[in-house]
């Protein structure tokens, strides 16, 4: 049987998925981030201009979380952005899902040893 505090709690689950309140200013954060501007800045910022009131840590926060959520496909995001198919029954093409954030240095060759080359436990070698 179940304690009163187990009942009074309860279980929670379904409902509307969550969506943060900084969301719909991701395109301004990225903007004065790309001018350079600091999280205090543009924490100050977002409370003169656009009147939304937020600390300088949960900014920094919540594009962090952002950043690293959009590397990753979700089946929500899908929903919201989803575009129509084509006439041929094809979708369109995916979107790059990771963000390039600075350029990857190119791949060095390799070389590869040759097996018949390496001898080990070799006896007659000190």
């Amino acid at each position: 049987m179940k304690s009163e505090t187990e009942n009074s709690r309860g279980k929670r689950g379904g409902g509307r998925a969550y969506r943060s309140r900084v969301e719909p200013f991701v395109d301004f954060i990225r903007e004065q981030r790309r001018q350079r501007k600091t999280w205090q800045e543009i924490a100050e910022c977002l409370g003169a201009e656009q009147g939304f009131a937020i600390t300088f840590e949960g900014l920094h926060q919540f594009y962090r979380r952002h950043l690293k959520r959009r590397t990753r496909p979700h089946w929500e995001d899908g929903l919201i952005g989803a575009q129509p198919t084509r006439p041929n029954g094809t979708a369109s093409p995916p979107q790059a899902s990771k963000p390039v954030l600075a350029s990857t240095p190119a791949e060095c060759a390799f070389r590869r040893p040759n097996p018949s080359n390496i001898i080990l436990n070799d006896p007659t070698k000190p």
